[in-house]
Order: structure tokens, then sequence, then C-alpha cells
């Protein structure tokens, strides 16, 4: 059987530009012109592709810093309105730090990455929330151990969390005991509601 390339013979100019489909619809059917011919974009041809803004950095990591930048301003040009700003926030941030948290996976380890996280997610819970209180919990040995007191400092926290970088991680975390604390703090720490009888 011989090749069906070698065996084709356009018979004839007919079916010259018959595929092609207008927007109407109608095959072989040319779109009308008027004066100026404009080209429309597609929506497809406008993609903004968020991977593209990632930069790597020297050691390998990827660098989001200038993203996370970025967006901070972003927001901060977005909200002219003004708030009232009287929610005064209780909030317990609770660490791992048993010795999962040795593993390497992230770099240098998921101890470190976790720590700087967490001073970066102080820093912001102050610029949002600068009337509101923070206290830091971790866990580790089976126990829930107070790494700062419910403060609205944000220097003390970020100070006391870097202060992990010394212990190693170990034993094993305790959700339920620092669930326990955190409630015990909170509790103490919200004033009394007066009641009137």
């Amino acid at each position: 059987m011989a090749d069906s390339d070698e065996d084709y013979v356009n018979s004839s100019g007919d079916e010259v530009g018959a595929h092609i489909v207008s927007r109407g619809g109608r095959k072989g059917a040319r779109p009308p012109t008027k004066g100026k011919k404009t080209q429309k974009k597609e929506a497809w041809e406008d993609i903004k592709r968020s991977w593209d803004n990632v930069v790597e950095g020297a050691d390998g990591s990827l660098d989001v810093a200038g993203l996370l930048d970025a967006g901070k301003r972003k927001r901060l040009l977005k909200d002219t309105t003004p708030l009232q700003r009287g929610i005064i926030r209780h909030v317990m941030l609770v660490l791992d730090l048993s010795m999962a948290m040795a593993e390497k996976d992230f770099r240098p380890t998921r101890q470190l990455l976790s720590i700087r996280y967490a001073c970066d997610y102080v820093r912001e819970y102050f610029e949002q929330n600068p009337i509101s209180q923070l206290g830091v919990l971790g866990m580790r040995d089976g126990l829930a151990v107070r790494v700062s007191d419910m403060s609205g400092n944000p220097t003390d926290h970020i100070e006391a969390i870097q202060n992990l970088r010394r212990d190693d991680p170990k034993g094993a975390p305790s959700l339920q005991n620092a669930l326990e604390m955190s409630r015990a703090a909170l509790l103490s720490d919200l004033p009394v509601p007066i009641s009137f009888s």
C-alpha cells in the first residue's frame, strides 16, 4: 500500500479557503471590512504570570521579599478610607519546637525558617493592629512553654522568638497542652466584664 501523502492530488481550487470560519459561523464567509482594519487582542494574549516576577537568589532560594513589599505598598495605597481601629485583639502564637523542626527539607532547617516567618508575622500583626496584644508559646517535650508573655510590644516578642535559635528542637509537640495554656493566658489577660445587679 502506498503512502497516503504521495497519493493526494488537489483536484480543484473550489475548496481553497473553505475551512475559514468567521465570527458569524458561516463557512467560507469573510468578515466585513469597513475602512480601517482593527485587530482586537484576545484575552489570552494579555496574561500576567505571577511566576515571571520570582527571582532566584544566589543561594538557590526563591526571593519573594520584593513581591511581599510590593503587595504591602499596594495595600497601603489602596486603603485610603478612614477605619475605626478600636478593636483590641488578643492572639496567642504557638510555635512547634519539637524534633520534627530539625528536618532540613526547608533551608537551613524548618525551625530557623519558622522563626524567621514568626518574626515577620509579629511585625505585620502590630502594623495592622497597633493597640492589640500578642503572646507566644512553644511546643516541646510534650509540654507547652511560654516564649513571651501577652503584651503589645513587638520588639519583646521578636527578641524572645529570635532567642529560640539557640535551643535545639527536641521531643514531641503537644497541641492539647498548648491550647490549654493559650486559653488560660487569654482568660487571665482579658478584662473582667463588670455586671450591675
